[in-house]
């Protein structure tokens, strides 16, 4: 019982998620109550409360944590598809409250999660990860993040993380496409040496295809508004994962080497938050320079590093303030470390 209460305050994402639906059913203005809870109500809950005061608690795996992050593809497909079957008889008015709410979902619960489940070791958990990818169109992350993103961070190679003063509507087709490029090299130089026939071993090419027919199998069962909803839902996921990213590399570089390759990853070269509504809708995710250093602990070993620069609020207010670059500059860029500025 007690590791359950533990879990329980991860499922805040779940929680807020229900939002989604309630709006839904209601219609209306009400279709936007998902994404006034994660950008109104949970702004002002996390940043009131603070960070938290001493480390999450080093519990080893437990059963619990393991059904949290499993639970999410059954739930993500189930509110999808709730989210597709009220969009069929949305006004354009309702249509981009839905789109909004279920696509703040999509990134803050789908493809947040699926980010901690592709780094597993166990095969079956990986594929969780990549099945709730393929939910918001964004199968190649599974590639591009692990083999691209956590080699290259904090360096010019990496197109998510984003450079001093980068505006962030740049940065959003430079990390998509770049990050798109990625994949699909790395996985050609995994099978260029192997024989013609390894396509068919070409994952980021499968992941493509199945995002495909996921999207005609919407359109052809449900039609064309449905569609919309579907690819609208994904986009404003894929905005939300990139815009986390923006915010946890902004402005933070490893130093090159005279040899050409950069300095290893250290906790100086990723922005952490400690709020506590941050990391238990996100399951610890502002924990990110731990997570760099050892990326395959499950979200409750990560633990704060007294190295890494602290982000001035959540993660949610973080965002707002990215999207209103000046601001956000104005606020980010004296935080930057000395060697940085």
């Amino acid at each position: 019982m007690k590791a359950f209460l533990f879990y329980s305050r991860y499922s805040l994402s779940y929680l807020m998620a229900l939002g989604s639906l309630l709006g839904a059913s209601l219609g209306g203005v009400w279709t936007y109550l998902g994404v006034v809870l994660i950008f109104v109500l949970h702004p002002l809950i996390d940043n009131w409360q603070g960070p938290a005061t001493h480390n999450p608690e080093n519990r080893p795996p437990s059963k619990w944590a393991d059904v949290l992050v499993i639970s999410a593809l059954p739930f993500m497909c189930v509110f999808l598809f709730v989210g597709v079957f009220h969009a069929m008889t949305a006004s354009p008015f309702e249509l981009i409250g839905l789109i909004l709410s279920f696509g703040a979902y999509s990134g803050a619960l789908g493809i947040n999660t699926a980010h901690e489940l592709i780094h597993r070791r166990e095969k079956q958990m990986r594929g969780l990860g990549v099945g709730l990818l393929l939910l918001s169109n964004f199968g190649h992350y599974a590639i591009e993040h692990v083999f691209g993103h956590h080699k290259n961070v904090a360096t010019p190679l990496d197109p998510a993380s984003a450079r001093k003063n980068e505006w962030i509507y740049t940065y959003h087709t430079r990390s998509f496409f770049g990050g798109l490029y990625g994949s699909f090299a790395f996985e050609y130089k995994r099978l260029r040496n192997k024989g013609w026939w390894q396509i068919l071993k070409h994952r980021v090419f499968w992941y493509v295809v199945i995002q495909i027919l996921l999207t005609f199998t919407v359109y052809a069962l449900y039609g064309k508004i449905a569609l919309i909803f579907w690819l609208g839902q994904s986009a404003v996921g894929i905005l939300l994962l990139q815009t986390a990213d923006y915010i946890e590399h902004y402005g933070l570089q490893r130093e090159p080497r005279e040899n050409g390759l950069y300095e290893g990853f250290k906790a100086t070269h990723s922005w952490d938050s400690y709020h506590r509504w941050t990391n238990y809708s996100l399951i610890n995710l502002g924990y990110h320079a731990h997570h760099h250093l050892k990326a395959t602990l499950h979200f409750p070993e990560l633990q704060q590093q007294d190295q890494a620069p602290r982000l001035p609020y959540g993660y949610s207010a973080m965002a707002l303030l990215a999207f209103i670059p000046p601001v956000f500059f104005k606020v980010m860029n004296p935080l930057l470390p000395r060697n940085q500025k």
